[in-house]
């Protein structure tokens, strides 16, 4: 599994219908090269300073190498640890390569510099990652794709895990971002995660391992790796619905064949159902598909207990299945989320805070409503909703509030399944933008996400899916729709 070196769970940053992110979360992890794709540009260095620790954000969170990073201001443990590449350069023309790489903490004693020293380390780290440049070079001399390596070297003698690329198309040609990109990536055998924010599309299409599109602020799309072009971008904005697929939410999960299995169906037939088997582990997604509708119905049912199956075995982390009902399937570590879960699935007598912690009382009865879980669920679940809002009641509440609150509440409650029934039917965007968002949080928890739907365009960004043609057909399943 690579560590994660960098993840924004649900930012928020700007003024409210002036913002530059909103919602926006993403992971960035040891030796991968993941690029960011936006064409606005205040987007592109609010997002670029916000992580560099030169601002704060409104909302969400940020983590370094998997510990909470303040946001309230600018942040200078952040910005030891991040280091940006962009056309505003920080090199001192007059001085020397090693001067510029180790002035400011090595190499100087009592006042005074020691230019062999500088030389000897700067040489070190030079040939380390295969540079032709000579200690002792006056910057001004150097080209600009040396002048960007150079930057970067300087970056991680100060200590940098992250080095972000701003717009490299803007004042470096082709054949100078191939050079300096090259060298970037022989920066991945040292762990170091390297962000690439553009918009160009061939930078991206070229070099990146991922690629985040951002829209209105937002997470629109993730590409993996190979399949990201103009063509592609072009249908993706022509898409119906925006999420984030499922590639961009695998890059915390371990190896599949470490994971634990959670749930097993063992050729099991019930009503349309005949001989079904799959099986899901730790931290995956997979769709099943249903035009008709009879068969995610039937296997909603067999999950909750409603049903049992006439032949074969469903299995919850190696047990059978023996839930008579939703809650029960509950202590079992399987949870649901229904198709409009804010009608159904909000206790109105309850406030916000407490529908939140309700499941977590099945753990320890009594505790949920103790003040210390109270107050530590409030600071750890309130920057997704804003001030304020966990205290009121559901009837105060706006829809995509109650809708954040279902999915927190699995959040919090860590099941080892969340079962979500066609999450992203509703005719409200941002209702469907809510759902993409936090089934990407709750796999990079390690939870298991199994999506039922009778939507093909549903089903389109899932990794692993299966599909029912129709009613009382044999089950069809298939790696892709």
């Amino acid at each position: 599994m690579r560590r994660e070196l960098l993840r924004l769970e649900s930012v928020s940053l700007g003024e409210h219908g002036q913002r530059s992110l909103e919602d926006f979360s993403l992971v960035l992890n040891a030796g991968e090269i993941l690029g960011v794709f936006s064409t606005h540009a205040t987007v592109k260095s609010d997002l670029v300073r916000l992580i560099a620790g030169q601002i704060g954000a409104d909302a969400g969170r940020i983590y370094l190498s998997g510990e909470p990073s303040p946001f309230e201001e600018s942040n200078l443990h952040r910005w030891r640890k991040v280091g940006v590449i962009h056309s505003a350069r920080t090199l001192i023309d007059v001085l020397s390569v090693s001067e510029n790489i180790f002035v400011i903490r090595k190499g100087v004693k009592a006042g005074v510099i020691d230019h062999p020293l500088l030389d000897v380390q700067a040489r070190q780290l030079i040939d380390e990652f295969g540079m032709s440049i000579a200690p002792e070079t006056l910057v001004r001399h150097l080209s600009d794709v040396d002048r960007c390596c150079l930057e970067v070297l300087k970056a991680i003698a100060l200590g940098a895990q992250i080095v972000v690329f701003k717009d490299l198309s803007s004042f470096l040609p082709d054949s100078s971002i191939e050079q300096l990109l090259e060298f970037a990536a022989r920066l991945k055998a040292r762990g170091i995660g390297l962000l690439v924010v553009e918009s160009s599309v061939g930078t991206l299409a070229r070099y990146a391992e991922r690629v985040v599109v951002i829209k209105n602020g937002r997470n629109f799309w993730t590409f993996a790796g190979g399949t990201f072009s103009d063509e592609a971008l072009k249908t993706c904005f022509a898409r119906k619905r925006d999420t984030t697929p499922t590639e961009d939410r695998w890059s915390v999960a371990e190896e599949e064949s470490t994971r634990r299995k959670v749930l097993v169906f063992d050729r099991v037939s019930s009503g349309v159902l005949d001989d079904l088997s799959f099986s899901l582990v730790q931290g995956e997604e997979l769709c099943i598909l249903d035009q008709a509708g009879n068969g995610i119905e039937e296997v909603r049912a067999l999950l909750s207990g409603e049903h049992r199956p006439s032949r074969g075995r469903i299995l919850a982390n190696g047990v059978e299945l023996t839930a008579r009902n939703a809650w029960q399937s509950l202590d079992q570590k399987i949870a649901f989320i229904a198709e409009n879960p804010a009608e159904s699935m909000v206790f109105r007598d309850l406030s916000a805070i407490e529908n939140l912690c309700l499941p977590s009382s099945r753990k320890a009865a009594g505790f949920w409503l103790n003040p210390t879980y109270v107050s530590s669920c409030l600071k750890e679940y309130g920057p997704y909703f804003g001030p304020d809002v966990l205290n009121k009641y559901p009837d105060e509440l706006s829809a995509q509030d109650l809708h954040r609150l279902v999915y927190c509440r699995w959040h919090l409650y860590k099941p080892d399944v969340v079962v979500c029934i066609k999450p992203y039917s509703s005719v409200d965007k941002t209702l469907e933008e809510i759902s993409a968002i936090f089934i990407d949080l709750l796999l990079r928890k390690g939870i298991a996400v199994l999506i039922l739907t009778s939507s093909a365009s549903e089903a389109e960004s899932a990794r692993r899916k299966i599909s029912i043609n129709q009613k009382n057909a044999p089950l069809h399943q298939k790696n892709d729709l």
